[in-house]
């Protein structure tokens, strides 16, 4: 199956390797600092495309269609497109290291990047309220 889809996919690295890949070509990405990328994961549910997830700055990288970035603004996220590289781990990769929380599949690759934008918003509503709710007891 990796191998499928790794065929489809040429800009994935082989394994033991990373790459750094342009963003804006075969994917922009969506950068979200890892508890939000959780939140936003457990939230999309099947509708999540493939995520990396950088262990050592504690980032989630959500992988949009190339070119959905474009007027991008949301709080505690930055929309990486072109002129940004993404450091891609090959498939199977796993913690400590760099890695895919949700790895590419040749069903799904991409999030859609308004159901990411409402889910974003959502997330970032409700754990503000949380939050506010929270340190009025």
């Amino acid at each position: 199956m990796r191998a499928a889809v790794r065929a489809q996919l040429p800009w994935l690295p082989p394994v033991g390797v990373v790459w750094h890949v342009e963003a804006g070509v075969d994917f922009d990405a969506v950068r979200t600092p890892r508890t939000l990328g959780l939140r936003i994961i457990a939230t999309l549910g099947s509708e999540c495309g493939a995520v990396i997830c950088d262990p050592w700055t504690r980032i989630h990288y959500f992988l949009v269609a190339p070119g959905a970035t474009g007027g991008w603004r949301l709080p505690q996220t930055v929309a990486c497109g072109r002129a940004t590289y993404i450091v891609v781990p090959p498939l199977g990769a796993s913690e400590p290291s760099l890695h895919w929380t949700v790895e590419p599949s040749a069903a799904r690759v991409h999030t859609n990047v308004d159901r990411l934008r409402r889910t974003v918003q959502h997330v970032l509503n409700t754990h503000w309220r949380e939050d506010r709710d929270h340190h009025a007891e």
